[in-house]
């Protein structure tokens, strides 16, 4: 009888200390963080098919650049919006500040770019927060929102 009690509470010890391991290496940031640098280069660069690329199977994106508010698009409308807004400003500079696993199923995070770009012709600069949604989709990251915040 008292063997009978003992294999449920070692059963539950031994999920305790196995789960967490799990779980940690399942929302490991660095794969994000590595995506998010991705984007953050290809920002830089103006690479609007590159960065469209980076979409979700269905290809759409949910975009918000510059307060035109939010808005799901197609990829050539996404390409399009953001040659737009890289055509309109200079970059001065752009990186990667945060990444975070917010989790769920599919596993979700998000990163900040700080980009610093200036107005073409015009000498000051804006600095602006953008926030990119990531999806984790068929092995890898994918980017399932853009948002340009000042």
């Amino acid at each position: 009888m008292k063997t009978t009690r003992l294999f449920p509470i070692l059963m539950a010890l031994l999920l305790g200390v196995l789960a967490p391991r799990g779980l940690a290496a399942q929302q490991d940031p660095s794969p994000l963080a590595g995506f998010v640098a991705t984007v953050s280069r290809l920002w830089a660069a103006g690479d609007a098919d590159e960065i469209v690329a980076l979409a979700p199977r269905d290809g759409r994106i949910l975009l918000d650049l510059a307060g035109e508010g939010p808005g799901e698009v197609q990829p050539r409308n996404a390409a399009a919006a953001l040659r737009r807004l890289f055509g309109e400003r200079e970059n001065v500079s752009v990186r990667a500040s945060r990444v975070t696993i917010s989790g769920g199923v599919p596993l979700r995070g998000f990163g900040e770019l700080t980009w610093i770009a200036r107005p073409k012709g015009v000498t000051d600069t804006l600095s602006s927060v953008v926030y990119v949604g990531a999806v984790w989709e068929d092995g890898r990251w994918r980017i399932l929102e853009l948002r340009v915040l000042r």
